[in-house]
């Protein structure tokens, strides 16, 4: 069961939708309070635009908005909700301006009651969820589709999402500097963000687009400078006559890696290394060769009951880094990259190759067995209209399978039309299609999709991911979720999904499906979730009840929940209970828990606990311990990593064995630049 995280939820409709992940930024915790300056006298800007405007003198980052340091900066106020432009209770004043290496970014918002200010997170790359904050999107290509998020919380912990996905290393990305403060009247901050860390047009004058939210969690929603959500991308405000600056220069990065150590088989060793340059300014290149993916800890999957295959997430950097420019299909994609274990070499090529145009290029290499490639391009025709196609190829001598992609999607206000073809080619399974058009409705409160779907049995993209093939017909959701100012209910959400899908080669049933889901989020941090499944596959009818409580939903790092699943599944009577734990004891260290206990056929269980102890901005000592039925791992590591210079890693135990293994590794990497001239 998915529990509603509101913070979170409402981040991903005014955010998500917007830019693509990654991971990066460096900030300060600055919570005291000196005297406050007095206001700016500069004008707000009216309209839906801000004229660019060069900084002389570079201000102080120390989130204090000076007067004189600010004064004839552009300007820009007020506030509505993000989802459907309404009126909302907290607002903000906001400045931006830039020189030829930063753009500077300060926020002054005001609090009825700055000690109930929520700023929980004091770290850099990690989830703000939760957290008051504030965030700076920019499309530097003004195409509304290449957005970079900057997200502060009054402590100065960042989150930056930069189009294409970033892996977590810092010579790879740069750095933000931030600074806040509380105020008797708020919380303030300033914000200065390197040009280079994002991909930009060429250099010269050029119109920019963005926009600004701020989040309260007693509010429980996102708010906007401007309304660009939900069908109004096209009205995203403009940063006008801004002079981009010439790209980085032209930098060769690599990540040279080795480890030792012992292991019940014997002494370990081994080495590689990673690299990264830019090709253009928009356009980079990474390779490696014998990667390291034994010591990183995978994502550990639930043992919910399922008909088909799941996946759990990527964690590898290789593939983290630019991992959004491969992205296609949401329910069928033909690349995911868990496909790829192991291997000798691999390269990537990704970025944009004009304002509209994306492009990713992907190839591993087991040199003694199996070769992986995958291409993908995506253009942006208009600000509504958009085309992708993508390929990927799986070659090794007992077999060979191709697929590819193509993709169209136009929208007009709320609505958006796509059409999505693919098809696969394999020397043993022979030749398959897919094809699924569909509408999507989103606007404010209200949502949904309808959608036919296609699939012969020998659709296989063995570099993808589809667990369902043989069927064809129709599915599709709504929603309806509102948010609250007074009363005990802060927030709700109602959904229908409900697919009827038929066999390709007969008029039998395939799947057929419909849920019903609720979701409650109280004022007094309870969250509660109803959901009821009735499913009928492969001649069986089941149907299964779940409720869910969490409680608070509004801290990430102090929380409890409890989800219980009962009814009948393949016949036969279903139970499942899960229990989640997050602690923070001290301020320095979190602990999160899980246990679920899953009664079908017999009883399964998985208990999983974590712990991370940071012992200053770039070390940490972390484990985890994950059992499962009747086996049992844990690893403890200590690590210095997330800055600049060399990183190591001190790792008991194998992360990623079932059983525990009595290894003790140490890994060092050390990054060297070599500069190449400017592009």
């Amino acid at each position: 069961m998915k529990f509603f995280d509101l913070s979170f939820h409402a981040r991903s409709l005014a955010l998500l939708s917007l830019a693509t992940a990654g991971c990066l930024a460096l900030a300060q915790d600055t919570t005291s309070t000196p005297p406050t300056p007095a206001t700016t006298t500069q004008q707000p800007q009216v309209g839906n635009s801000v004229p660019g405007y060069v900084m002389q003198t570079p201000p102080k980052i120390d989130g204090v908005i000076e007067p004189e340091e600010w004064k004839d900066v552009p300007q820009f106020e007020g506030l509505v909700d993000a989802s459907n432009g309404g009126k909302v209770p907290y607002q903000g004043t906001f400045w931006l301006a830039y020189d030829t290496k930063y753009i500077y970014f300060a926020a002054k918002l005001p609090d009825d009651d700055p000690k109930k200010i929520k700023m929980t997170e004091y770290r850099t790359n990690v989830s703000l969820a939760g957290n008051d904050d504030v965030a700076i999107i920019i499309d530097p290509f003004g195409t509304l589709a290449d957005f970079n998020v900057f997200q502060i919380n009054p402590r100065g912990a960042t989150n930056a999402r930069i189009i294409g996905g970033r892996a977590a290393k810092r010579e790879w990305v740069g750095e933000i500097e931030a600074k806040c403060r509380i105020t008797p009247e708020g919380w303030e901050s300033e914000v200065r963000i390197p040009w280079t860390i994002m991909k930009l047009p060429p250099q010269g004058v050029h119109d920019l687009r963005f926009n600004v939210y701020r989040y309260n969690p007693r509010y429980g929603r996102d708010t906007s400078w401007r309304l660009i959500d939900n069908g109004h991308v096209q009205d995203t405000p403009t940063w006008t006559n801004v002079t981009v600056p010439p790209g980085a220069p032209k930098v060769l990065q690599i990540l040279p890696y080795g480890y030792l150590g012992t292991a019940p088989d014997g002494t370990v060793a081994n080495g590689g290394l990673d690299l990264k340059t830019g090709i253009t300014d928009d356009l980079d290149f990474a390779g490696t060769i014998n990667p390291d993916f034994r010591n990183i800890e995978n994502q550990v999957l639930s043992i919910d009951h399922s008909y088909f295959e799941r996946l759990a997430g990527e964690s590898r950097p290789f593939f983290l880094e630019g991992g959004n420019y491969f992205h296609t299909s949401n329910d069928a994609p033909i690349f995911t990259s868990q496909r790829i274990s192991a291997f000798d070499a691999g390269e990537k090529l990704y970025g944009k190759l004009n304002a509209k145009t994306d492009i990713a290029i992907l190839n591993t290499s087991d040199f003694s067995h199996q070769n992986n490639f995958v291409l993908n391009a995506f253009n942006q025709v208009s600000a509504h209209k958009s085309f992708r196609i993508a390929l990927s190829d799986m070659n090794r001598p007992d077999l060979k399978n191709t697929a590819y992609h193509g993709e169209y999607r136009t929208d007009s206000g709320p609505w958006t039309f796509y059409y999505q073809h693919a098809g696969t080619s394999d020397t043993i399974d022979g030749k398959g299609v897919r094809h699924n058009p569909g509408i999507n409705y989103s606007n404010g409160n209200y949502g949904g999709y309808f959608e036919y779907s296609s699939v012969t049995s020998h659709f296989d993209p063995r570099l993808g991911f589809a667990p369902q093939t043989g069927f064809h017909g129709f599915n599709g959701d709504m929603n309806v979720g509102h948010n609250l100012i007074h009363g005990p209910i802060q927030a709700e959400n109602y959904n229908v999904f409900w697919r009827g899908w038929d066999k390709q080669d007969s008029s039998d049933k395939y799947l057929h499906e419909i849920t019903f889901s609720s979701e409650h989020s109280l004022r007094n941090g309870t969250d509660i979730s109803l959901n009821y499944d009735q499913f009928e596959f492969a001649g069986f009818k089941d149907h299964v009840y779940t409720l869910g409580v969490l409680r608070p939903w509004n801290d990430n790092y102090r929380r409890w929940s409890i989800n219980q699943s009962q009814g009948v599944v393949e016949g036969t009577d279903y139970k499942s209970t899960g229990l989640n734990f997050l602690y923070r004891p001290i301020e320095m260290m979190q602990i999160n828990a899980s246990y679920q206990t899953v009664r079908h056929n017999g009883t399964d269980r998985q208990a999983i606990i974590s712990a991370n102890y940071d012992l200053g901005s770039d070390r940490s000592i972390s484990g985890r311990a994950v059992m499962s039925g009747d086996d049992w791992n844990a690893y403890v590591a200590y690590r210095r990593s997330g800055n600049t210079g060399m990183e190591y890693f001190l790792i008991l135990g194998d992360p990623n064995s079932r059983k525990f293994k009595k290894s003790l590794i140490l890994k060092l990497t050390y990054p060297l630049s070599i500069f190449m001239g400017k592009h």
